[in-house]
């Protein structure tokens, strides 16, 4: 425990609450909420227990547990008496606030390694893509000069058959 005004120890996680209001007090639910607003040490819940755990009315053959482990409720902690309750919450110890770390740590190098391929990857298909466009670019430019040729030696047939025929037409009466 830390003495009156002593700073706490910066390793060990916050202290955390739940606040547990009975389930048929949402007045009181409402004003604690309002109240605690704000202070991320307290989280306010409504109870959400109902009724015995234990559901089975018939009993278990053999009975192997003997007499009910669990602890008697203490008429602090019974919300049908008090309907407020106050309970540390379980908060994560140092070691394993660290190993989570850890956890973390590694699976973030994993995606930097992970997202160094898939740039690597991107770049290479980038590099491939403008080879494409670029080979696309000459084999419509090479398309364009063949086709433009082949118009032109059409032009320069049909012009011939042309002067082939009008000779022919002098020559012959029609």
């Amino acid at each position: 425990m830390h003495g009156a005004g002593s700073m706490p120890n910066q390793t060990e996680p916050p202290v955390r609450y739940l606040f547990i209001v009975a389930r048929d007090r949402p007045d009181i639910l409402d004003q604690v909420k309002e109240r605690l607003r704000g202070d991320a040490r307290i989280e306010v819940i409504a109870d959400r227990r109902y009724g015995q755990r234990r559901r089975s009315v018939v009993a278990r053959e053999p009975e192997r547990r003997g007499a009910d482990r669990r602890r008697p409720t203490k008429s602090r902690d019974d919300l049908a008496v008090y309907p407020t309750l106050v309970v540390q919450k379980r908060v994560e110890s140092y070691a394993e606030l660290q190993q989570k770390v850890v956890a973390y740590a590694d699976e973030s190098r994993a995606l930097r390694e992970e997202n160094g391929r898939l740039r690597a990857e991107v770049s290479s298909l980038e590099t491939r893509l403008e080879a494409l466009v670029s080979a696309d670019a000459a084999f419509k430019a090479d398309a364009i000069a063949q086709l433009t040729q082949a118009e032109e030696a059409v032009v320069a047939l049909m012009a011939r058959l042309r002067a082939l025929t009008c000779d022919r037409g002098n020559d012959e009466p029609r």
